[in-house]
Order: structure tokens, then C-alpha cells, then sequence
């Protein structure tokens, strides 16, 4: 039960059915504890009028008026009135004009000839139900949005914070590791061997800390959608990559073989350096005894260059290689998470940049992961 009247704009401009249709709505409201507020035009100019003037709930609508043509009523209607329920009465009986008039989207179609109290009821009593939820959906949504407004400008906060708190302890760690490097260069003579070897585990304790580092501020930036794709210097950013894993490279006494040449492609650098810095990794780790990594690339036929890692380790099962790149991925034999972020991120990585991932691998003979970008003009 409403507490206020049912305000209804009734549109007909034929005596008779004014009549009718004053009868029906007597009859249906009758049992109702509703009460009806009722407004009769019988032109289209002034239904517009009115709609402007006045809120009303529901518009009982006959679109044959003296103003306007059947159609042009009924969209000029829905126009005007786009918020309001319209239940169209009308005694056409043509399936063109009545399949044209449920197509602009009223909410109803009754033939007067076939109607009556109870039907003109439930008619009223659907459009204000639809009205009422979709003025509910609208406040949901507006409610949501208001909260993932919110959420947004905290998250952004937190970014920021999480930002200039990493690279202050990026600060701090660089003269950590500044200070044992100076230790470990001009004074490991003169000390005992196991406090060279602690000397030389704080230096690379601190690169490896300073790439984790580095990893989770890249993890922040690619849920943003503003990246820039531009033409890499590829040689560049696999030599950063290197830089970044020298330590690992050492302790496993690799050999990396690069291309004579590296074909141009577009992305984003710091990204592609993890994809990069991933790949490597996981071939140092998993590439047998003093692994030998040959790195390549070539212009594929669509448009696409592609990049990849090749070594000669135990390699991987068909079925472990279906799920290499989704996330928490734990192998049977081994995990694949390198110094890196892990292959499911890398996935996401390529992905915003345009490319595809996937390896090419057979167990005892050797893995060769990949990666496509955008072929950069020359």
C-alpha cells in the first residue's frame, strides 16, 4: 500500500474511451487500498506538457492523437518521458504497428477491445513494480559506484604510500649494501674467510631484496591501464635483466648467448625486463649443471616478434606445461618461480602489451619458453 495517490497521465483523446477506460480503472481500484490520481489530455503537446510539468507514476498512452502520427506519439513519448512507465491502449489491430510499438520499448500493449478492470489493473500494478525496481537498481548502482569511488581514491593512497615507503627502504638497503660492498672490496684480506663469505652473502641478500622490491612496485603499475608501448631497445633491457641476476649467473657458472641482433618490437620496458628476468631465472635454476641459455628472437609472419629463452634442462611433462602460467602453480619436479614474479604474472605482462606466452618443452631435452610483441616499425 502507497501512502500517497497512483498519479496516472492518461492520453486519449476519444469520448467513448475515456469512459471505458475511467469504468476499468473504477472497477480494478475498487478492492485496492491504492487510491488513483487521474489527468486527462488529448493531445500530444499536451502530454509533453504535462510530463514536464508533473511526476507521474505510470502513463496510460493511446497514441492515436490529432497531433501526431501513431509512431511519432509513441517515440516522442518515450523520449519525454523515459523514467515513466507507458502502457500503450489502443484499438489497432495491425501486427506491424503493434510489433513497431512494443519494439521502442513501452512497458505494455493492451487492445481496448480486449480489456477490462482486472487486466488494466495487473498492467498498472507490473509497471509500477518495474518502476520500483529500477529505481532501486539505479540507487544500488549509484551506491556502488560511490564505494568503489571511494575504494579507488583509497587504493591510489595506498599506492602512493606503498611507493614512497619502498623506495625510501630501496634507499636504506642501497647503503646496506654499499657499506658491505666497501667492506668486502678493501678489507676482505684482511679478514677471516667466514666473515668474507657473510660479507659477500649480505651484498647479494640485498640485490636480491632490492629486486623484490623493485618487483613490487612493477606488480602495483600493471593494474594500471595508462602504459606507454613504444619501440624497445631490447639488447638494453636484457642486459639490465642480466645485471639484475649476475649473483645467480655467477653461482651457476652460466653461459648466456645472445642474438647477433635483436628485431625491433614495441612494449614496456620495465615489464618486459621482468619477463625477461623471469625466463633467465628459471633457466639458471632448472637448466642443468652450468647451464648454457641461448636467447633469441624472429619476425613472425603476423605482424609479431618472438622472443625466447632455450636451455638444455630436464624439461617439463605435457600436462605440467598446461599449467605453467596460471597462478600458484607448483610443479611436481620443481616450482617455477624464479628471481622474478612468477610466470602468471608474466603472462599478464605480455598480455597488456599485446603478445602471447607459451613454452616448447620435452621432458629430459630442454625447455624453450617464449614470448610474442608487437613487430615496431623499423
Amino acid at each position: 500500500m502507497r501512502n500517497d495517490p497512483i498519479k496516472v497521465l492518461l492520453v486519449e483523446r476519444s469520448i467513448p474511451n475515456l469512459h471505458r477506460i475511467h469504468t476499468w480503472l473504477a472497477e480494478a481500484f475498487s478492492r485496492s487500498a491504492d487510491t488513483l490520481e487521474v489527468r486527462e489530455v488529448g493531445r500530444l503537446d499536451a502530454a509533453t506538457a504535462a510530463v514536464t510539468a508533473d511526476p507521474f507514476d505510470v502513463i496510460l498512452l493511446n497514441p492515436s492523437l490529432p497531433d501526431a502520427s501513431v509512431m511519432s506519439s509513441v517515440d516522442i513519448m518515450r523520449e519525454i518521458a523515459a523514467d515513466i512507465p507507458i502502457i500503450v491502449l489502443t484499438t489497432l489491430d495491425r501486427p506491424d504497428f503493434i510489433h513497431a510499438i512494443i519494439e521502442t520499448g513501452v512497458q505494455n500493449l493492451l487492445r481496448i477491445e480486449e480489456l477490462n478492470g482486472p487486466r488494466l489493473y495487473q498492467a498498472i500494478f507490473l509497471a509500477l513494480e518495474w518502476k520500483k525496481m529500477r529505481d532501486e537498481q539505479r540507487q544500488i548502482t549509484a551506491e556502488l559506484n560511490q564505494k568503489a569511488a571511494e575504494l579507488e581514491a583509497r587504493n591510489a593512497a595506498l599506492d602512493e604510500f606503498a611507493a614512497t615507503l619502498a623506495h625510501q627502504i630501496q634507499g636504506l638497503l642501497s647503503q646496506m649494501v654499499g657499506y658491505a660492498s666497501y667492506l668486502e672490496m678493501h678489507y676482505a684480506a684482511d679478514t677471516d674467510p667466514d666473515i668474507q663469505q657473510s660479507l659477500t652473502r649480505i651484498v647479494e641478500s640485498g640485490h636480491k631484496m632490492d629486486n623484490i622490491i623493485t618487483e613490487m612496485l612493477l606488480l602495483a603499475s600493471i593494474s594500471s591501464d595508462d602504459i606507454q608501448i613504444y619501440p624497445l631497445d631490447m639488447e638494453r633491457v636484457v642486459n639490465e635483466a642480466k645485471k639484475r641476476l649476475r649473483y645467480l649467473i655467477r653461482e651457476y657458472q652460466a653461459e648466456l648467448i645472445p642474438p647477433d641482433s635483436w628485431p625491433a618490437a614495441l612494449g614496456h620496458a620495465p615489464w618486459i625486463e621482468e619477463v625477461w628476468l623471469n625466463y633467465i631465472g628459471n633457466g639458471l635454476k632448472y637448466g642443468g649443471d652450468q647451464p648454457r641459455l641461448e636467447l633469441g628472437a624472429s619476425v613472425q609472419a603476423d605482424g609479431m616478434v618472438r622472443f625466447w629463452v632455450k636451455d638444455d634442462g630436464i624439461g617439463i611433462s605435457p600436462a605440467d606445461q598446461l599449467r605453467l602460467f596460471k597462478p600458484h602453480t607448483r610443479l611436481r619436479s620443481r616450482r617455477f618461480k624464479g628471481e622474478g614474479l612468477g610466470l602468471s604474472i608474466v603472462k599478464r605482462i605480455v598480455t597488456k602489451c599485446g603478445g602471447e606466452v607459451g613454452v616448447v618443452s620435452q621432458e629430459g631435452h630442454g625447455s624453450t619458453f617464449w614470448f610474442t610483441l608487437p613487430e615496431a616499425e623499423s
